[in-house]
C-alpha cells in the first residue's frame, strides 16, 4: 500500500477511529519529496471534534516544485510540513528527531505554526497510535507536523513521526 494513497489513508484512519483526542482543530499536510524535482507524496492529517483521520492531499498544491518544498498556496488553515524522503526515513527509523530536523532546516514548515502548538497533545496521541500500528512501537516522539516515511505525525514538532 503506497503511503498517501486513498487505501493507505483509509487504513490509517481506521487505526485512529477509536482514539479520543483533545477538542482541537488542525490540518497538517505532510509532503515527502526526493528534492530533485521528482514526485511528492502528500497526505493530510485532519483533527476535529476529538477525532482524526488521514486523507490524500489535494493535487496541485506543491507549486510544481516536486521537491516537497512547496508552500501552502491558497489553502488557508493548513500547516504544511515538507521534507526529503531521506529525512522522512531517518525520522521514521528514529535516527533523527523531528525537532532536530526542523532546527537543521531539513523539515520546512509553512502555515500557522500556532496550530501545531495548540494541537501538540493530539498530535502526540496520533503519532503513538500510528506508530504502534505501523511498527509495533509507541511512535518516535515527534508529534509535530513532521512526518515519518510512514506518513504519521510526529510529537516534538507538530505531527509527523511514525
Amino acid at each position: 500500500m503506497e503511503i498517501g494513497s486513498e487505501s493507505w489513508c483509509a487504513a490509517m484512519s481506521v487505526v485512529l477511529a477509536d482514539v479520543e483526542l483533545p477538542q482541537v482543530q488542525a490540518t497538517v499536510e505532510q509532503r515527502i519529496g526526493d528534492g530533485n524535482g521528482g514526485p511528492v507524496v502528500a497526505y493530510r492529517l485532519v483533527i476535529d471534534g476529538g477525532r482524526a483521520h488521514l486523507e490524500p492531499a489535494p493535487d496541485g498544491l506543491d507549486g510544481g516544485h516536486g521537491d516537497g518544498d512547496g508552500d501552502a498556496g491558497d489553502d488557508a488553515g493548513v500547516v504544511v510540513m515538507s521534507q526529503s524522503r531521506a529525512t522522512a526515513e531517518a525520522v521514521r527509523r528514529s535516527e533523527l528527531g523531528a525537532l532536530a530536523a526542523l532546527q537543521a532546516g531539513l523539515i520546512k514548515v509553512s502555515g500557522d505554526i500556532r496550530v501545531l502548538i495548540a494541537a501538540a497533545e493530539a498530535l502526540a496521541m496520533v503519532d503513538a497510535a500510528l506508530g504502534q500500528a505501523l511498527g509495533g512501537g509507541d511512535g518516535n516522539g515527534a508529534a509535530d507536523g513532521r512526518t515519518g516515511d510512514d506518513g504519521s505525525p510526529a510529537d516534538d514538532a507538530g505531527g509527523d513521526g511514525d
